[in-house]
């Protein structure tokens, strides 16, 4: 994987539709008060599956790390605070598809998709 190229590649949300060839989708049916969070939860999956480049988690392998982005959130704030990786550990960090192939892809896309990030632990 050419991570490099890909982060080149992938510095919007509409790049990251354009690498993956996932619709925009309206959620307007969604309750008002959900849809900005399945809206961004939506377009994390997108960014991740772009930054990714076709790398699908193997969760039956534990020595495969499984990156994510890790927030330190408070009611003032809200920033990246690192990347961590899991392997069979069985805590409810993040969804298979949100995890990255590489502390690198994770922690770039926590700092350049940031208001994504925060719409989706925030909601």
């Amino acid at each position: 994987m050419e991570t490099k190229n890909i982060m080149e590649r992938v510095k919007t949300i509409e790049d990251a539709f354009e690498v993956t060839g996932r619709p925009k989708v309206d959620f307007s049916n969604v309750p008002e008060d959900l849809r900005a969070y399945f809206e961004n939860q939506y377009n994390a999956v997108v960014v991740t599956e772009a930054l990714n480049e076709g790398y699908q988690p193997n969760w039956d392998n534990p020595r495969e790390y499984k990156w994510r982005p890790w927030f330190a959130m408070s009611p003032s704030s809200f920033r990246f605070d690192g990347a961590s990786y899991e392997r069979s550990y069985a805590g409810a960090g993040a969804g298979s598809r949100l995890c990255s192939p590489s502390e690198e892809v994770a922690r770039y896309s926590a700092q350049q998709f940031k208001d994504i990030w925060r719409g989706v632990q925030l909601g």
